[in-house]
């Protein structure tokens, strides 16, 4: 708050001095009649109620403008000491000729007229040979602050009745799961438990991709939108022959890199690519950032298809094809990468292959049979495949690992006559091959 509070204070110095700099141009100390209007100016720059006003010095102390306090106009007050004895306006006019600095010290407050501590900042306008200052009471920041505070408490406070009602009610749920499991018979509990793990799937997805949507159209725009003032700046700076400030450079850097980084997670949570394109275009596009990303080659092969599937299936197949990468990326060590998407013998096979060192201390599995030792992130993905009544078979050598996930094609029937109907051919494959990028 103190930092922000800094910052409004230059603000407002750097547009005063711009306003006494647009009236008179060229300055004549000598002048009464402009040394009248700069002061009209000054004591009209109002802000913030009765606390936020502009004052000015020459260098000799003398009051040049003091709208709450006239009595001090004409005067020189070059010897005023604080409370603690130092020298204010002589330490005012000094961090003015340094280039402007701050400074607290005790101030009579116009508001209630009591003291009160306060920073002020103060720059130098050469042309007049003039101090000009304004400043804040760090009472009104001290009691923002204890507004923010009782904010942050009043929503912590109802964070917990939420965290504990949420938990009651997830123990009450679940011991209600628990008597259906013990009545139920098992088939038709694992059904339930199915269908009940695909919604939250469902929901954590839908989750995802409004994220990745607000990420991507809300705060990407403000961001490019900043850059844009950002750089008009640093335009407007090289054509007033003015170097561009070494802060604005290192803005316009970090904010290059945050855009990115918003966009790659947006991209992560939810491609829109799978929405508008379908699934082959998605594992394309999730491939190439991979192979750029960790310089492993991945070879490609897909049919030649926009839409075949529902969204829930294009949703699944293209989780199994992120988690298996990003083990590959993590723990395989590999240099290659084969990926194969096919729809043949009434079946969708979906395989990923990398020729890296295999899941360290497990057993081999030449079978491929589902290896339920495996970490939580496989299971997850089992769970996906056998909702739409398909298997995830996993094969792991020293050789490389293989991971295939199997889809009837009953189960999205519907949405493969109507694209046979509408004349798209699903047997057709393409290959691409994803070099790393030098």
């Amino acid at each position: 708050m103190i930092n922000q509070k800094k910052q409004e204070l230059k603000n407002y110095t750097s547009l005063a001095s711009a306003a006494i700099k647009h009236i008179h141009p060229d300055a004549e100390p000598e002048s009464i009649s402009k040394q009248l209007a700069i002061q009209n100016l000054i004591n009209k720059l109002l802000y913030n109620g009765d606390d936020g006003y502009f004052f000015a010095y020459d260098d000799r102390g003398i009051s040049m403008a003091h709208p709450k306090e006239p009595h001090r106009v004409g005067e020189s007050w070059w010897n005023l000491e604080s409370d603690e004895g130092d020298k204010i306006i002589q330490l005012l006019i000094s961090n003015a000729k340094a280039g402007g600095d701050f400074l607290h010290y005790q101030w009579r407050k116009p508001s209630n007229q009591q003291k009160s501590s306060k920073m002020s900042y103060s720059t130098y306008l050469h042309d007049w040979q003039w101090m000009l200052g304004t400043g804040v009471y760090l009472d009104d920041v001290n009691q923002q602050l204890a507004a923010i505070q009782e904010k942050i408490d009043q929503h912590i406070n109802n964070t917990k009745q939420i965290i504990l009602i949420i938990s009651l009610s997830s123990i009450f749920i679940i011991f209600l799961f628990g008597l259906i499991i013990n009545l139920s018979h098992k088939k038709k509990t694992d059904k339930k438990i199915n269908e009940l793990g695909q919604k939250i799937i469902n929901l954590q997805e839908d989750q995802h991709r409004h994220v990745s949507r607000e990420l991507h159209d809300g705060i990407v725009q403000i961001l490019v939108s900043i850059q844009y003032s950002i750089e008009a700046t640093g335009i407007f700076l090289m054509q007033s022959k003015h170097e561009k400030p070494k802060p604005l450079v290192e803005a316009e850097k970090n904010l290059r890199i945050a855009i990115q980084e918003v966009r790659r997670i947006s991209h992560h949570l939810h491609p829109r690519v799978l929405d508008e394109l379908g699934l082959s275009a998605a594992i394309a596009g999730l491939a190439k950032e991979f192979s750029k990303q960790t310089h492993i080659k991945i070879s490609l092969t897909k049919p030649k298809l926009s839409k075949l599937l529902p969204d829930d299936i294009n949703i699944s197949l293209y989780r199994v094809v992120q988690e298996s990468l990003i083990n590959i990326e993590k723990h395989a060590q590999a240099t290659h990468v084969t990926i194969d998407l096919s729809i043949e013998n009434k079946r969708l096979t979906l395989t990923i292959k990398d020729n890296g060192i295999g899941f360290c201390g497990s057993k081999k599995n030449k079978k491929g049979a589902p290896i339920e030792s495996f970490g939580i992130g496989l299971r997850n993905l089992t769970e996906r495949i056998e909702y739409h009544c398909g298997q995830l078979k996993v094969c792991t050598s020293k050789e490389g690992t293989s991971i295939t996930a199997i889809i009837p094609s009953h189960v999205f029937a519907y949405y493969f006559n109507n694209n046979a109907q509408k004349g798209n051919s699903y047997n057709t494959k393409e290959t691409n091959t994803s070099t790393p990028v030098k």
